[in-house]
């Protein structure tokens, strides 16, 4: 399974995204829903670096696709003086951020496709952008998550079977949680939670 995973590191193209997640998604660990990520946000928040450096540390293959999981993790390695170890996640997190940018162009006719809910966030703070409306829709590809921005722009993600393996259709609707990362271009620059939010 790992063998696509460096495959798409080595060289990231759009094909070796989308085996990545079709192996991702088939892990037993893949949680749609955003269960890690949402544990490494609530430990970074409380400035629990040690213990995001160990969750992240020994992070299930069914989270290796997700961008916000390496943030997390780099954000933990350079709280912990792993320098190294925080450049090589910052490397991790953008590949990703750019696998996830070639799977589509974001209208409705070419959807981006998530591999999970948070990708959605990872790929709206990529661009600087904030929801103005969100609503669902149902096309030919899939459910479509569908969000207006403040700008004007729409954006368009395919969820796929993403909604009924979550099983919390709630969760689909894009919250302002100050947890999440923003601004991917700073933040990938230099990863300090001063800067990130």
């Amino acid at each position: 399974m790992i063998d696509h995973y460096q495959a798409f590191l080595e060289a990231p193209c759009r094909d070796g995204f989308l085996k990545l997640q079709e192996e991702v998604q088939a892990d037993a660990d893949y949680c749609a829903v955003g269960s890690f990520v949402d544990h490494l946000a609530d430990l970074c928040q409380r400035g629990c670096y040690e213990q995001m450096f160990e969750q992240t540390e020994l992070m299930p293959f069914g989270w290796v696709a997700s961008p916000s999981a390496h943030l997390y993790a780099s954000i933990a390695a350079q709280q912990m003086g792993c320098a190294d170890d925080a450049e090589l996640e910052r490397f991790v997190t953008e590949s990703l951020l750019h696998g996830l940018l070639e799977t589509g162009d974001g209208s409705a006719n070419n959807p981006y496709q998530v591999t999970y809910l948070s990708d959605r966030q990872d790929l709206l703070a990529y661009f600087s952008a904030s929801v103005e409306k969100q609503h669902l829709v149902r096309s030919p590809q899939g459910m479509l998550d569908v969000i207006t921005t403040t700008t004007g722009d729409q954006l368009c993600f395919l969820l796929g079977d993403l909604v009924a393996s979550a099983r919390l259709e709630d969760r689909v609707k894009l919250g302002t949680s100050p947890a999440h990362p923003r601004l991917a271009s700073k933040r990938l620059a230099a990863c300090s939670p001063r800067r990130v939010w």
